[in-house]
């Protein structure tokens, strides 16, 4: 995916676009990104938001939420999710870190957002954690040769070695600043004694990880995380004393002088210092000694801060499982058929055969109108259920029309009322097999006209199907005559048609109960 490109710019979203929100409920804050995709694949990041939450202030020390954070936190993703779709964000994608991981009640922060805000959270495992932030940073850099990625947390540190092809190293240390506060931090300014034993801890924690990161040979070392803006901030701040922006860059020698400032003060201190957000003047020494440590541990003299994390990698993590159904938006306008054909390739559909018995089943509905008078909704249902009939092979061969009746109804189609899935939904279901009877509740739930639409597109569709029973598009067109006998139905055929005569023969029997006529088949050159 190292197309996508990520620049802040606005535009305003067209059927060709798709918003998405990605939300990253992290230990010290809540940050919310909304992204815009185009058919090419193309991202732009348009909005930020942050919330700092403080999740992980006491759960690291106790393991529990307070009832206060999750509040917070809950209120504050119902303002998110508000903002979201204000920006006509059409999918937003949350996930959560070590604090809520940790937590022994990190489930009731996870079920009361769906049943408060109707929002699915999804909690992360450390590695994934740290995928999704090289995603993040790759596509915020250009990775040539291996970098070292280092993301520092209020629970956990992550460590990756990756470079613009794959990740090498994906490895997470619950070294993160809350956390290392909460279990060293005792005093303040810190004691000597509490300094040396989180040094020590430090020490001991990275040196396995120093010693394999070596190993891969990194160019150049990228740090992502409010830790370390934070702390680019206070570096800039003591080297050029002016106005507080972040860096891009922490130089080693900026660094040094910073951290003999910063082991001395005491929290109203660090409160004045600038480029030190409030919320973490109480965890930034922890950071400090940690980026400390890694500076004299993996040698190098700087660390550039990547601009990207956790919630840009979601986004681009989405894209790339998606960007088949974001291809269609470009050339697909209509919503509903939009939505029948992204379900369809969710499915692994049978493209070729479904589009060609779709043509095939509306030849004959076209033909057939003054016989069976439905109308042009009528018409574009039976032909999305023609679209979507073998779908259900995504589950099984064995009784893959039932199947396909179930991802019809389950399968999250928008745009439609709950009868019009329905009535695609059963169309599909009796493409084979038995044929509609109000014995099969599905079916009898529907209202009368509904039933009518069901029985001649499930009638049309059985037709359709036998008449590509080879998958070859062996039958170009349908001509459709009355005759004294019933109806004639007269194929032109591209290659031999013998197979398909025959599966046309076979399923005839609920088009002639539908419309109590005879129908038969013949090859025309």
């Amino acid at each position: 995916m190292s197309n996508v490109v990520l620049t802040p710019l606005a535009r305003r979203s067209t059927p060709d676009l798709f918003r998405l929100a990605a939300i990253d409920v992290g230990s010290n804050s809540i940050h919310m990104v909304i992204g815009q995709t185009d058919a090419e694949g193309v991202l732009t990041t348009l909005w930020r938001m942050k919330q700092p939450v403080g999740l992980g202030r006491l759960s690291f020390p106790s393991r529990k939420l307070s009832r206060q954070a999750m509040n917070h936190a809950v209120e504050t993703l119902g303002r998110f999710k508000q903002a979201a779709q204000q920006r006509q964000c059409e999918t937003i994608r949350a996930v959560a870190t070590s604090a809520v991981r940790e937590a022994e009640n990190g489930g009731d922060l996870i079920e009361r957002c769906r049943d408060e805000l109707d929002m699915t959270v999804r909690v992360v495992s450390p590695k994934e954690e740290a995928r999704l932030i090289y995603l993040g940073v790759r596509h915020m850099v250009p990775l040539k040769g291996a970098h070292l990625i280092v993301d520092i947390g209020g629970g956990s540190v992550e460590f990756i070695v990756g470079d613009s092809k794959q990740a090498s190293l994906l490895e997470s240390r619950k070294l993160g600043a809350a956390r290392m506060t909460a279990q060293f931090v005792k005093s303040d300014p810190i004691d000597k004694k509490s300094l040396e034993a989180m040094r020590a801890h430090y020490a001991q924690e990275l040196a396995p990880i120093c010693e394999r990161v070596k190993a891969l040979g990194p160019v150049k070392f990228l740090g992502s995380s409010g830790t370390l803006e934070n702390i680019a901030a206070m570096c800039g701040d003591a080297k050029a004393g002016t106005n507080g922006h972040s860096r891009s860059v922490i130089q080693r020698s900026d660094f040094d002088t910073m951290l003999e400032k910063l082991l001395r003060s005491d929290s109203p201190q660090r409160a004045k210092m600038p480029g030190l957000d409030d919320q973490r003047r109480d965890q930034i020494l922890a950071g400090a000694v940690m980026v400390d440590e890694i500076f004299k541990q993996f040698r190098f003299q700087r660390i550039e801060l990547a601009g990207g994390a956790l919630r840009e990698g979601i986004l681009v993590d989405y894209l790339a499982q998606h960007l088949p159904s974001l291809e269609i938006r470009s050339k697909v306008p209509d919503p509903r058929r939009r939505s029948v054909l992204d379900l369809a390739h969710r499915c692994d559909w049978h493209k070729t055969h479904s589009e060609h018995v779709a043509r095939l089943t509306l030849q004959m509905f076209d033909q057939l109108r003054a016989l069976h008078g439905l109308n042009p909704v009528a018409r574009e249902l039976i032909e999305y259920a023609a679209l979507l009939h073998d779908i259900g092979w995504h589950i099984s061969r064995n009784s893959h029309h039932k199947h396909s009746m179930y991802l019809i109804l389950n399968g999250e189609l928008k745009g439609f009322s709950p009868e019009e899935i329905s009535i695609m939904g059963n169309i599909a279901r009796y493409h084979r097999k038995t044929i509609p009877t109000r014995d099969h509740a599905a079916f009898d739930a529907l209202s009368k006209s509904s039933r009518q639409i069901v029985n001649v597109g499930a009638a049309l569709l059985r037709l359709a199907d036998g008449l590509d029973r080879s998958h070859v598009g062996a039958i170009r067109h349908i001509n459709c005559h009355r005759t004294s006998r019933g109806r004639r139905c007269e194929l032109e055929s591209r290659s031999d048609a013998q197979l398909e005569l025959w599966g046309a023969r076979r399923k005839r029997d609920l088009y002639e109960k539908v419309f109590s006529e005879k129908i038969e088949f013949v090859l025309v050159k």
